[in-house]
């Protein structure tokens, strides 16, 4: 059966070539002042693992209990496009679109490039918090890396592949693993706070329900809602198949599962209403006015928030390559963007599901596109990353991602990140495209502290 996009084959690691470009001139200044800084603080570090060889690259945790190298953030910037202050949900928002800044065009610059350990994929996207990005890799690791330089702050080490993207409050990251828990971690220093198993893989990303439930679902069709303060199972329900989501939207959640259902739940675990397709879905998306997802019978539905009645329904597929999986992302203008295995970009009015414009392109879209205010940056199995315009389609540029898409990229704060099935996590620069009064960025340096997991 096939999953969503990140729920792939591990052998996909082709390699090619990455293109040397300009340094972004509007933030270059600022980066090389902070690299030096960093620098003269040491801010690099190293982590030996259980085997008593240090990894040069990346942190390598070996268990639950060791001791783990931790640095706390060393940057706060204050830029004028603001990022959700807590990481609540997949993509930040409900309606899926991570992006936040203004746009960035050619030429690009490879800011900088991580390498997972034996060249594992990268196919859970990245959270970001006081720019600190969190993501999960099939190489076991959840990783904090600074958002700025690419340092590895901590990594915490799992004994399997993560898929699902983590979510971040004031003090914990949480994530699921293929090894089917669920973890709590301190944001600060990544050292375990608790673990709760759900019994099979995870998938599903992590969302926070009403500040004090963490939610997310297995590959058997089981939702579970855990206390935040200890991992306390509060309630559970089953909906089947392989859950996806949720998509949180005010006390209410959106889970979509394989077999092609979608549920809505409450804080108290109260299953408002189901509603059954019978072919897989992909992960859900919602605003004020509805739900949106796609299925693999090449349709997209929206449906009422409250009662689950279809809004509208739109076949964008045909033939027998019918196959929508890719989230659904709601951009501005009254657009709602949804990539297709048959490489097709369909924008749709997100009001009656009338078809705007669509864009060929010469591989699989199977991973959510992000939008700015003018531009969409759209990832595609080509091996390249599109450049989009938002109102008319209209191809503007692509860049090479160096292996097959991995993860959904984010945009924050004019740089670009996103991870790739070759074992490669890249944070690229560009020329702002549109000029915007920036507020003056203020650096805090704090010095590395160690801290023992207990």
């Amino acid at each position: 059966m096939i999953l969503e996009s990140h729920i792939r084959t591990e052998n996909d690691t082709h390699i090619i070539e990455n293109r040397g470009k300009r340094q972004n001139m509007i933030i270059g200044i600022t980066l090389i002042f902070t690299l030096i800084i960093l620098f003269l603080f040491s801010t690099v570090f190293y982590s030996t693992g259980g085997n008593g060889k240090t990894d040069e690259v990346l942190q390598v945790l070996h268990g639950d209990s060791t001791q783990i190298d931790s640095l706390i953030p060393p940057d706060t910037v204050s830029v004028a496009a603001e990022l959700p202050d807590l990481w609540l949900q997949a993509r930040g928002y409900s309606h899926g679109n991570a992006a936040w800044g203004p746009d960035i065009i050619a030429p690009f610059d490879t800011l900088w490039q991580l390498r997972s350990n034996g060249g594992r994929e990268f196919f859970s996207s990245p959270a970001i918090r006081e720019n600190v990005l969190y993501f999960g890799c099939n190489d076991g690791l959840l990783r904090a890396v600074n958002a700025l330089n690419g340092s590895v702050l901590w990594s915490f080490s799992t004994v399997c592949g993560i898929c699902g993207e983590p979510a971040v409050d004031s003090t914990s990251v949480y994530f699921g693993g293929q090894d089917g828990i669920i973890y709590a971690l301190d944001r600060m220093s990544g050292s375990k706070n608790w673990s709760a198993g759900l019994g099979y893989h995870v998938f599903c990303s992590v969302g926070i329900l009403a500040d004090s439930l963490i939610l997310s679902g297995n590959s058997m069709g089981k939702i579970c809602a855990l206390r935040a303060d200890d991992g306390e199972l509060l309630w559970d329900s089953e909906i089947g198949g392989t859950v996806l989501g949720p998509a949180i939207i005010d006390s209410l959640a959106v889970f979509s599962s394989e077999n092609g259902k979608i549920a809505v739940f409450d804080t108290e675990g109260n299953r408002l209403w189901i509603r059954e397709y019978g072919r897989q879905a992909s992960s859900p998306s919602a605003d004020s006015t509805g739900i949106y997802a796609g299925f693999s019978d090449g349709s997209v539905r929206k449906l009422t928030i409250t009662g689950g009645e279809l809004i509208w329904e739109t076949d964008i597929v045909e033939g027998s390559s019918r196959c929508v999986l890719a989230r659904p992302v709601i951009a501005g203008n009254n657009i709602v963007l949804i990539g297709t295995n048959d490489g097709r970009l369909v924008a749709l009015n997100s009001s009656t599901g009338s078809l705007l414009w669509e864009q060929d392109f010469e591989n699989w879209l199977q991973l959510p596109p992000i939008a700015g205010d003018n531009c969409i940056y759209v990832p595609c199995d080509d091996q390249r990353l599109h450049l989009l315009d938002l109102n008319t389609g209209a191809k503007l540029d692509s860049l090479e991602m160096n292996g097959y898409s991995g993860t959904a990229p984010l945009l924050a704060n004019s740089i670009l990140y996103y991870g790739n099935s070759s074992g490669d996590f890249i944070a690229i620069t560009g020329t702002v495209e549109k000029e915007e009064e920036i507020e003056e960025i203020s650096l805090e340096i704090i010095p590395e502290t160690e801290v023992t997991d207990q």
